[in-house]
């Protein structure tokens, strides 16, 4: 195995423990989230909190696509690179 395979897999472990804790985190932010009626502007900090608990999970959920589609493409260069290693073209 060459430096670049190895550099691959390292890459896409740090990767996958990332999203593990990215997952965990936003797991445990939803746990935090409740539903609500809010009856009157004194229950109205609860909203806000709510609110805030909302836009984290949301901003999240956004960077776990990107790390999703990351993961997904090292995945590939990963199984491309290790063909062609078998195949003795690199």
């Amino acid at each position: 195995m060459n430096g670049t395979f190895m550099s691959l897999v390292v890459l896409e472990a740090v990767l996958t423990a990332g999203a593990i804790v990215m997952f965990l985190y936003r797991g445990m932010l939803d746990m935090k989230e409740e539903d609500h009626i809010i009856l009157n502007n004194a229950e109205a900090h609860l909203a806000r909190g709510q609110d805030s608990i909302r836009r984290r999970v949301t901003r999240l959920s956004r960077y776990l696509k990107v790390v999703g589609v990351v993961w997904g493409v090292l995945l590939v260069a990963i199984c491309g690179l290790w063909i062609a290693q078998g195949l003795n073209l690199v």
